[in-house]
């Protein structure tokens, strides 16, 4: 999920400004349902020109890139791919207030999980190094 945040993050302070502007970004997270069960709702919103509805699902492809992007191409990809993997879902949508720019809306449902440290082993930042020796170790708490 990190990964998919700092994506949509970075795209819209890439792609989220007017022309010589600083970007401005709104992020709001909030309890939404999503076919009749709890989700959560985040969402992400720029001041730049938008996506046009014409490419407004090819822009999760890979290597998708505006003339003027600095990016791979990947980030939104990654995105979708990181969404579609929690069983989530994201869209790209004019700005809600009407005004110039992209709104991405990313729904994740809400599990019964509540014991969030013992789903899945912490990762150490020496994973690489860890891995190379002989095998992955986790960090307990």
């Amino acid at each position: 999920m990190r990964s998919a945040v700092d994506n949509l993050l970075v795209n819209a302070w890439a792609h989220g400004r007017a022309k010589g502007a600083a970007a401005r970004i709104e992020v709001a997270l909030r309890p939404v349902q999503e076919g009749g069960s709890p989700a959560a709702l985040l969402t992400v919103e720029g001041h730049g020109p938008g996506v046009p509805h014409t490419q407004r699902q090819s822009i999760f492809g890979r290597f998708h890139r505006s003339p003027d992007s600095p990016g791979s191409g990947l980030g939104l990809t990654l995105v979708a791919q990181q969404i579609a993997l929690h069983q989530g879902r994201v869209e790209v949508l004019n700005r809600s207030d009407g005004a110039p720019g992209a709104r991405f809306e990313v729904y994740l449902p809400v599990t019964a999980v509540r014991d969030v440290r013992h789903t899945l082993p912490l990762l150490r930042r020496d994973w690489l190094a860890a891995s190379a020796e002989g095998g992955m170790k986790t960090e307990q708490r």
